[in-house]
């Protein structure tokens, strides 16, 4: 079904609802109290939802390696538990991913893969926090998009390095590995539907298709119809990730620095409408923090409006 047929088929009275929300963390979370938790995760219970989603538990090759110290984590999912949140929790994530995907020297892709492969496998392997009531499953917090893999050398290193860290939640009998993915507006010979099929063929994975509309409009839903087909026609579980942003233009000097907004309660209804006949199993917003929780006019009114829908 086409995006413009689901959007018609959506009703735009029904009351908001996402099943779920991401936490991106960084060092400034860590100086929130335990009752700022208590609020957060409240309101995703007032609000609907039962998932959040840990982007990472830490963040490495930059300058400052920095780790989600182990009280907050405590503090996360034991609240998360009491609230009836579950966590699916984020491995560590090297932020010379989109740098790594941009280098022209010759096996740097490849010992990239390797080393993640190797400190996500630790992780999993190591980390306490999955045998918690409220864990779900593991995140792997790198995008896929169908531009950085057309050749097929790299499909090939790519599809290795993921049916090695897809085995590991299956062989300790947890939830399928998820992953987000995004269809790039960039040129390429390659397809995203391409690009999983082959993925699917060797990693039982969890797919989280990013909407895109933040960035490109409701409009990118098209270039994911041939994705949402595969895996419907395939039978494989997947979720939809809902932008609660909208890209705004770089300032002067700035090209490359990111600015957003909260969304509209108008165009967020869209994309919902949209998401609520997708065939998803779980519908995620990206993020509730900070386009829902900020302290901006924009972040205020998409709460009051959202609650006012309710």
């Amino acid at each position: 079904m086409a995006a413009a047929t689901l959007v018609a088929s959506g009703c735009a009275s029904a009351p908001p609802h996402v099943d779920g929300t991401f936490l991106q963390p960084w060092r400034s979370h860590e100086a929130l109290s335990a009752e700022d938790w208590r609020q957060r995760l409240g309101l995703m219970r007032e609000l609907g939802c039962r998932e959040l989603v840990v982007q990472w538990t830490g963040l490495y090759g930059a300058a400052n390696d920095w780790m989600l110290p182990p009280a907050l984590l405590t503090l996360l999912f034991d609240e998360a538990a009491r609230q009836g949140v579950g966590i699916r929790l984020g491995l560590p994530y090297d932020e010379r991913w989109w740098t790594t995907l941009a280098a022209p020297q010759p096996g740097a892709l490849q010992a990239f893969l390797d080393q993640t492969r190797e400190r996500s496998l630790a992780a999993m392997r190591s980390d306490p926090w999955s045998r918690h009531a409220a864990f779900l499953g593991w995140y792997l917090p790198y995008e896929i998009d169908q531009y950085n893999w057309a050749a097929p050398e790299r499909r090939r290193m790519l599809c290795a390095w993921l049916q090695t860290l897809a085995a590991e939640p299956t062989r300790r009998g947890q939830s399928r590995l998820a992953v987000s993915t995004f269809f790039s507006r960039l040129q390429t010979t390659g397809s995203l539907d391409g690009l999983w099929a082959e993925i699917l063929d060797v990693a039982p994975l969890r797919p989280m298709l990013q909407d895109g509309v933040g960035v490109a409009g409701m409009g990118n839903y098209a270039g994911l119809e041939p994705l949402r087909r595969l895996l419907r026609q395939r039978g494989v579980a997947f979720d939809l990730i809902v932008e609660l942003f909208e890209q705004l233009p770089p300032e002067p000097g700035r090209p490359e620095a990111f600015r957003a907004r909260a969304a509209t309660m108008q165009r967020v209804r869209a994309q919902l409408a949209v998401a609520h006949s997708y065939g998803a199993e779980h519908v995620l917003a990206y993020a509730f923090d900070p386009w829902l929780q900020g302290d901006t006019p924009e972040a205020r009114q998409l709460l009051q409006d959202w609650r006012n829908s309710l």
